[in-house]
C-alpha cells in the first residue's frame, strides 16, 4: 500500500468511527447508511482493497469493543462478509461497466443486493445452526433494513463523490 492509500484508509476509518461512535443512540436507521456510505467511497477514492478493510474492521470489530452488537462471537464476521460484499460487488459492477457515465447506479445496487442477501440468508439460516432460536429483533435488523441502509448509504455516496473532485483527495483510483 501506498502512504496516500494508508493515510485515506485511516481517515475513512476514522470516519466510520465517528458515525458509529457518535450516532450510535440513532442506530441503524442512520449509522448504518453513514457506514454504508463510507465503505462506497472509501472504495471510489481509495480502492476496493481498502474499502474491504474498513468494512472488516468496523462496524463489527468497533461495535464488539464498544458492546454494540450482541452475541459478540457470531454476529460480526457476518456484518464484515456482509460489507466485503458491498465493497466488491460495488466495485466489481463499476469496473464491469466501464465509462459508462450512470455505472454508480447498478454498482451501488448490486453490492446492496449482495450484502442484503447474505445477511439474510447468514442469519436467518446460517445463525441459526448455532442459536436454535434466533432473536426477532436480530432477525429484523438483518433483514430488509441491510438493503434500505446500503441503497441509501450508497445513493449518498454517489451524490458526494459527483460534488467532492477526487483531485481533492489526491488521484483515485478509477
Amino acid at each position: 500500500m501506498k502512504t496516500r492509500q494508508i493515510v485515506m484508509t485511516g481517515m475513512m476509518l476514522a470516519l466510520a468511527l465517528v458515525f458509529q461512535i457518535g450516532f450510535r443512540q440513532f442506530a441503524q436507521p442512520l449509522v448504518g447508511p453513514l457506514v454504508n456510505m463510507t465503505l462506497i467511497l472509501t472504495t471510489l477514492y481509495v480502492g476496493a482493497s481498502s474499502g474491504v478493510l474498513v468494512g472488516i474492521i468496523t462496524p463489527p470489530v468497533i461495535a464488539l469493543m464498544m458492546g454494540i452488537i450482541g452475541m459478540p462471537l457470531l454476529v460480526p464476521p457476518f456484518i464484515a462478509i456482509g460489507n466485503c460484499l458491498l465493497v466488491v460487488a460495488f466495485d466489481g459492477t463499476n469496473k464491469l461497466l466501464g465509462k459508462i457515465a450512470w455505472k454508480h447506479i447498478p454498482a451501488v445496487a448490486a453490492g446492496a443486493i449482495f450484502k442484503f442477501i447474505f445477511l439474510y440468508i447468514g442469519v436467518r439460516y446460517l445463525l441459526s445452526l448455532f442459536i436454535p432460536k434466533v432473536p426477532a429483533p436480530l432477525l429484523s435488523t438483518f433483514g430488509i433494513a441491510q438493503l434500505y441502509t446500503a441503497l441509501v448509504g450508497g445513493s449518498v455516496a454517489i451524490i458526494l463523490y459527483r460534488l467532492i473532485p477526487s483531485s481533492s483527495f489526491g488521484h483515485n483510483v478509477e
